[in-house]
């Protein structure tokens, strides 16, 4: 079996710049997902900090470990580095789960602007656990566990369902809060997602109260809209997004 070692956070200091950007992953998924919208970023001038949330890269029994409560602290503290780097203008990015906590964030602190993609407004049992089984299995593959190996992986996914439900409960709170972000946001969603994430883009969209806001549908992206046809449309509007609230 080939060892796997937990993906490492990514900090790209831009020592002339005094605004940086925190870019948070899916859930999941792993710094891999905004790296390289990390890379576009600092090229454009803005320091960028990816923080590698607990268990994210590792088996699927490492992963369960852990859940959104931890995930939140792993935001919050790649927030918090940046002010102790002496940021004070700190811009927020995320795809799907680390939408979900960028807008947390910007409801709970002075982010300066945020971009949320393919973010949910809602979550069911079922959504959970089918990424969790594809994660499973994907990660047994890649470093060689038997089918046996993996299927007892899997089988440890019936006992992570009260923690499912918090990742359920997070959405919900963040989603009854909407009001309290008055930073600028731009609302982007993959036309090529399942539909609901059209409808969650809209759905945010249309809660967050002040004018500062945008919303974009990229016709040939999926789910993870960082990678795919439309990525560079994506990166080249988000830079666009910051820019404008300099």
């Amino acid at each position: 079996m080939i060892n796997v070692k937990a993906p490492n956070s990514i900090f790209m200091e831009h020592h002339e710049s005094n605004h940086a950007v925190l870019l948070l992953h899916s859930f999941t998924g792993t710094v891999r997902d905004v790296k390289l919208l990390a890379n576009k970023l600092y090229k454009a001038g803005y320091t960028c900090y990816v923080p590698a949330y607990d268990g994210h890269g590792l088996l699927l029994e490492d992963l369960m470990q852990y859940d959104t409560d931890d995930w939140l602290k792993n935001a919050e503290s790649g927030y918090h580095f940046l002010e102790e780097q002496g940021y004070e203008k700190i811009s927020v990015c995320g795809v799907s789960l680390g939408g979900i906590l960028s807008l947390k964030l910007a409801e709970t602190k002075p982010v300066h602007s945020l971009v949320v993609m393919s973010t949910p407004f809602s979550k069911d049992d079922a959504g959970l656990v089918g990424r969790l089984e594809y994660y499973g299995q994907r990660m047994g593959e890649l470093v060689g566990l038997t089918e046996e190996e993996i299927e007892k992986q899997l089988s440890m996914i019936e006992n992570y369902h009260p923690y499912l439900q918090k990742f359920k409960v997070l959405v919900d709170e963040v989603m009854a809060n909407l009001t309290y972000i008055n930073a600028p946001i731009a609302v982007k969603y993959g036309e090529q997602d399942e539909p609901s994430y059209t409808v969650s883009a809209n759905y945010i969209y249309e809660h967050i109260k002040h004018e500062d806001k945008e919303i974009t549908g990229y016709p040939h992206s999926k789910h993870l809209m960082t990678h795919g046809e439309d990525r560079g449309d994506v990166e080249q509007d988000v830079i666009a997004f910051f820019e404008d609230y300099e």
